[in-house]
């Protein structure tokens, strides 16, 4: 194990990474679940897990429409600055 360079060492383990961060996501769903609610301000205090869900799904979906933003309009061509 690489303690010298942390940063190589995620990289070299990608896959691992990305599956325990699915795995802290879902559990953070799963327990919001199991927290017992007082009081029903809002439509989605009503659902459970609905909080977490929603903010999971608007983590992926601004990650993904952001990278496709930086490819479509920030990225030049190889060649660009020759």
């Amino acid at each position: 194990m690489n303690w010298a360079n942390p940063i190589q060492y995620l990289r070299d383990h990608l896959k691992a990474l990305k599956w325990v961060l699915y795995l802290v996501m879902a559990a953070a769903i799963v327990f919001d679940i199991l927290i017992p609610r007082h009081e029903a301000h809002f439509f989605g205090d009503k659902v459970p897990a609905f909080w977490s869900a929603f903010g999971l799904i608007c983590c992926i979906l601004m990650i993904r429409i952001m990278k496709g933003v930086a490819h479509a309009w920030l990225m030049k061509k190889e060649d660009y600055y020759g």
